[in-house]
This record gives C-alpha cells, structure tokens and sequence, in this order.
C-alpha cells in the first residue's frame, strides 16, 4: 500500500488491556450510535462507557470486487492473507472467510465487499473509505471499503478499529494514520490488543452460545452436553463452573480483555461431571481490578470461553 489510511477501518473486527489502563495502548475503537448505513464515527478507547461499534457474530465473509486495481494479480491472495493474519490472533474466536468475487458495489445490500474506484466519496488525497451498516447496540451487519483506484496499491484492509492519534516510532497499530510504503503492513501487539479488547467486551454471538452451554447435570450427574464455561459473579470475585462428558485433563486459564493470560486456575486432570472453582482475581502480578476478563477451558473435547466479571 502507498499508505495505510482507512478512515473507518473494517478488514479488521474490531478490540484494550485491562478495562481502565487502555490509554496506554496506541489503538483507538469507532463509535456511532446512529442505525444505518455510516462512513464516520467517534475515535473512543476501550473503557468507554457508551461502547463502540463490534460484530456480534465470529465468523465473517468477504467479497473481493475484481474491477479496477481489484483484478490485479496477487491482490486476492493479499486479501486472503490479511484475514488469515487476524484469523491467528488469540484468544479472539474471529473467523474471516474470502467468499470470492462480486460485482456488487458500495451500497448496502448484505454483502461485505472490498473493492476500488475512484467515486464512493473517496477521491483526491483520500485513500479508503469504509461504510458500516449500523443496527441498534452499535452492532455492525455490513461492512463495504472501497479504496481509490488513482492511488497505488498493493494490499489494504481493516475490522471496526479507528485511526490513533497516538505518535509512536514502533509498535504503531495498523490504522496509525500516518503508515506509508510497505513496512507496517504486518499486525502488532496494539492491533491484536483491540481485536481482543472487542472479543472481550462484546462475545460474538457464537463464542457466547459456547459460554452459556447449561450447566445442568443430568440423571448420571454429567452436563451431557458436551464442554461447557460458565461464570457468575460473587462478592470478592467470581465463580466459574464447566462440565465435562468424560474425564480427562484440564486447562482453565484467566485472560484480560487484551488477551494476556493473568491466571492458570486448573491444570490437572479432572473427572466427568460438573466442577466449580473460584476466583477471587488473583494473578501472577497481584489482584486484578473489579472489571471484565474472560476465561478459556481446553480439554481433549475442545475450547469453551466464558465472560468472567470479577466484583469487589
């Protein structure tokens, strides 16, 4: 890319460290609370009461639109490769698909696009633009970019993540405004910190089906459905519950919202049946302040992920 300036970013989801200290990461989250179709948004920290925009699904598709410098060799093997990049961080269950080709243009109809022009309100000095289709809760059903066609390009793209006015001289997220030639095209620790700074405050809606699994035993005593998280606040701090099918060994770790593992409450092996543990915010650094994290099982049946609020 000649420069890396999406002023709405969207190729990218969309998320702080620990709810409080975010200020000091470089990242910088959309807000609109408007519904429809929209091209600008506020430029908030994670922290921030009123929220910002976020998906509330995990696995999101594309459509590449090979007009212009779209069907450029090499530019769909880039789109895809950016996806995969964001595909890898953790803990943050997204999943960007490229869906193909398209010949749909910037207009709402359902289907998340990319492609170039030299219209679309993106001209001039102007070198992407991004318009999100908003519903209520600032929760995002499409997202369109279109980069301009009179620009040099060889890669571009971005998730729900707003320009920083942060300086920095390294570890500059990807929507830092002032990116130019090929050097940052790659995703750092701020860019990973807001994709999980989303997850954390906004599960997708299929990372929360595995979290409210019911914990339920049945007539043997077992949850009988398979692994499932769960947590629940107390005072003090919170208790997490999971059910296991089958005995077997098992990992419940603790994360912050940036996705920085702060705990290891079980590593052991466990028998079949439901298992409750407590957690009274106790961490490698300290207690950690009253807030919002998340906890992550794995087990020989797979991962589970619950929202874990942590109480004075």
């Amino acid at each position: 890319m000649k420069k890396m300036m999406i002023r709405v970013a969207t190729l990218a989801l969309a998320v702080p460290g620990t709810l409080g200290v975010t200020d000091a990461l470089a990242f910088r989250l959309i807000q609109n609370t408007g519904s429809g179709r929209m091209t600008s948004g506020a430029r908030v920290t994670c922290d921030d009461p009123a929220g910002y925009v976020h998906w509330n699904t995990s696995s999101l598709s594309w459509r590449l639109n090979p007009a212009g410098q779209g069907g450029k060799a090499g530019v769909a093997a880039a789109v895809q490769s950016a996806m995969t990049s964001w595909n890898n961080v953790s803990p943050a269950p997204y999943t960007l698909n490229y869906a193909g080709t398209t010949n749909a243009g910037f207009v709402t109809d359902g289907i998340n696009s990319v492609l170039w022009g030299t219209g679309n309100g993106c001209s001039g000095s102007c070198l992407a633009l991004t318009a999100l289709v908003l519903v209520s809760g600032q929760v995002i059903t499409e997202a369109d970019i279109s980069l301009n066609d009179a620009a040099s390009w060889n890669t571009g793209g971005s998730l729900g993540i707003h320009h920083t006015e942060l300086q920095r001289s390294r570890n500059r997220p990807s929507m830092y405004a002032t990116y130019f030639g090929v050097a940052g095209r790659s995703l750092e620790s701020d860019d990973m910190d807001a994709l999980n700074c989303i997850y954390g405050r906004y599960p997708p809606r299929s990372a929360s089906l595995i979290a409210s699994t019911a914990m339920e035993p049945d007539s043997r005593g077992t949850q009988g459905l398979g692994l499932g998280l769960t947590a629940r606040p107390r005072t003090g701090g919170s208790v997490l519950g999971f059910g296991l099918s089958t005995g077997g060994r098992v990992k419940l770790e603790v994360f912050d919202v940036a996705g920085r593992k702060l705990a290891t409450l079980v590593d052991a092996v466990e028998t079949a049946g439901n298992h409750e543990i407590a957690w009274d915010g106790a961490t490698t650094q300290g207690r950690a302040a009253s807030g919002f994290y998340f906890a992550r099982i794995t087990t020989a049946e797979g991962r589970a992920t619950a929202t874990v609020p942590l109480a004075e």
